[in-house]
C-alpha cells in the first residue's frame, strides 16, 4: 500500500510539474523595425477602426466579444507590469492585435507495416492509408505597435489558438499566458552592432 502511495505522490508532482511548465511551451515570435527608437514609446492607444487591416481586431471583437475582451484586458495588464499605459487619445503609439483562424485539414499518417507470406519465400510491404480527413481550425494571435504616422514597428505572434475552454477561467489563463509570453518580447532586445 506504502509503494502505490509513493506512486501516487510521484504522478502527481510530475503532473503538476507538466501544468506549471505549460506556459514555457507557448511558441513566440517578434520582428522589428531594426531603425525604430522603442525608448520613447511609455503610453500606447488603440489603433482606431478606420486604420485597421483585415482581419481587424474589430471584427473579431463582433465574432468573439467575451475573448476579445479577454485579450483587451491582458494586454492592459501586460502593458502596466511594463510600465507603460492605454491612454484614449493622444499617446505615444497605437496598439492593436489580429486573430488569424485558418481551416486546416489533417489526415492520419501513413504506416507501413510488414507482412510475411506463407507460400513458398514471398515477403510483402503493406502500406495503411487513412480513410478519415479531419477538418480543424489553426489560430494565431499577432499584436502590432504602430507609430503615429501608421509605420509598424513591432510585431509578436503566437500561433497559440485562442478558443473557449471548459471553463471561464481557463479560457482566462489561456489568454493571459498567450498574451503575456508575446508581449514579454517587447520592447525587443537589440543586439549591440559590431
Amino acid at each position: 500500500m506504502r509503494a502505490i502511495y509513493q506512486w501516487a505522490m510521484g504522478f502527481s508532482i510530475v503532473v503538476f510539474s507538466f501544468v506549471l511548465s505549460g506556459c514555457s511551451g507557448i511558441p513566440v515570435k517578434q520582428d522589428y523595425d531594426v531603425n525604430a527608437d522603442f525608448t520613447h514609446i511609455r503610453t500606447l492607444q488603440w489603433l482606431p477602426e478606420t486604420k485597421q487591416v483585415t482581419p481587424k481586431a474589430s471584427d473579431f471583437a463582433k465574432q468573439q466579444p467575451l475573448i476579445a475582451k479577454r485579450i483587451n484586458q491582458a494586454i492592459a495588464s501586460s502593458l502596466g507590469a511594463k510600465g507603460m499605459q492605454l491612454l484614449p487619445s493622444q499617446a505615444d503609439a497605437f496598439i492593436t492585435y489580429h486573430v488569424v483562424v485558418k481551416t486546416m485539414l489533417r489526415s492520419e499518417p501513413v504506416s507501413p507495416s510488414v507482412g510475411f507470406g506463407f507460400w513458398g519465400r514471398h515477403t510483402g510491404v503493406m502500406f495503411h492509408t487513412p480513410h478519415e480527413i479531419y477538418e480543424y481550425e489553426d489560430g494565431t494571435l499577432i499584436i502590432d505597435i504602430i507609430d503615429r504616422q501608421g509605420n509598424l514597428l513591432w510585431r509578436g505572434s503566437s500561433n497559440t489558438y485562442l478558443v473557449e475552454q471548459e471553463t471561464p477561467e481557463k479560457t482566462t489563463a489561456l489568454v493571459n499566458a498567450v498574451v503575456g509570453k508575446v508581449l514579454a518580447q517587447y520592447p525587443p532586445k537589440k543586439m549591440p552592432t559590431n
